[in-house]
């Protein structure tokens, strides 16, 4: 019995970090999803930096970091992609675990940004997914989409191995590795969307040099899916996208 598979369309970003985001990069990605015209967009997380959030700010210049500029370009990226499917990342987790901060004002500000993103979401109607770690993800054609947990050389192989074939952010490095199991599943990182050197905290980590621009894109259908990695070369000036 021959069985007819109905093929939609898929394009995945993330990692583009809010007021760090590469213009060429963001508009090299929109031209992209209006000519492809997904059935499915996903923003994998860290739409936004959220840099005067983060742990250890308090007394350092990242906590005079302005917040307002950061989530604007990251809500007008979002308005702009017009997701179906958006990720919280570790950054925007920053914001739900200082909601509940005991400073009243940090407090009041990730709930107010909170509620932006949430209104922007459900503009959009995308759905929005909490970071939650290792527990998060949507499955779309036999693959785990989620904003990534782990954080080395190897972290794409090391996502692949502890949840099958996956689609993840994270690690701002575009690759695709398969996972050291029977079932051969393959795990793919987006790379991230950001400027070199854009962000002050990540200067002077060696990791850095590794990271590199890119998205996913591809077919799926109910249990399977054929995706592509695109992955911007650093010394290429001008984005050279599939036709």
């Amino acid at each position: 019995m021959n069985v007819t598979r109905k093929w939609r369309r898929l394009l995945a970003v993330g990692c583009s970090h809010g007021i760090h985001a590469d213009r060429k990069a963001i508009a090299a990605v929109l031209k992209f999803r209006d000519a492809f015209k997904p059935d499915v967009c996903i923003h994998l997380g860290d739409f936004c930096d959220t840099t005067a959030f983060r742990s250890g700010a308090k007394g350092t210049s990242d906590e005079s970091e302005p917040i307002q500029p950061d989530v604007d370009g990251g809500i007008d990226f979002l308005e702009k992609l017009r997701p179906t499917l958006v990720f919280c990342g570790n950054h925007e987790d920053r914001l739900y675990r200082m909601q509940h901060s005991s400073n009243a004002i940090v407090s009041h500000c990730a709930a107010g940004v909170i509620a932006e993103i949430q209104k922007t979401c459900g503009k959009l109607k995308a759905e929005l997914v909490e970071w939650s770690g290792i527990t998060q993800g949507r499955v779309i054609g036999g693959h785990r989409f989620m904003h990534g947990v782990f954080y080395n050389e190897n972290a794409t192989r090391d996502h692949a191995e502890a949840f099958g074939p996956v689609v993840h952010a994270h690690t701002h490095r575009a690759a695709v590795a398969k996972g050291r199991r029977s079932d051969n599943p393959t795990g793919y990182c987006v790379g991230t969307l950001t400027a070199a050197g854009a962000m002050e905290y990540a200067k002077a980590r060696r990791a850095t040099l590794a990271w590199s621009q890119g998205f996913v894109w591809g077919e799926y259908c109910d249990k399977s899916a054929v995706l592509w990695l695109h992955e911007q070369p650093s010394n290429v000036a001008e984005w050279r996208l599939p036709a």
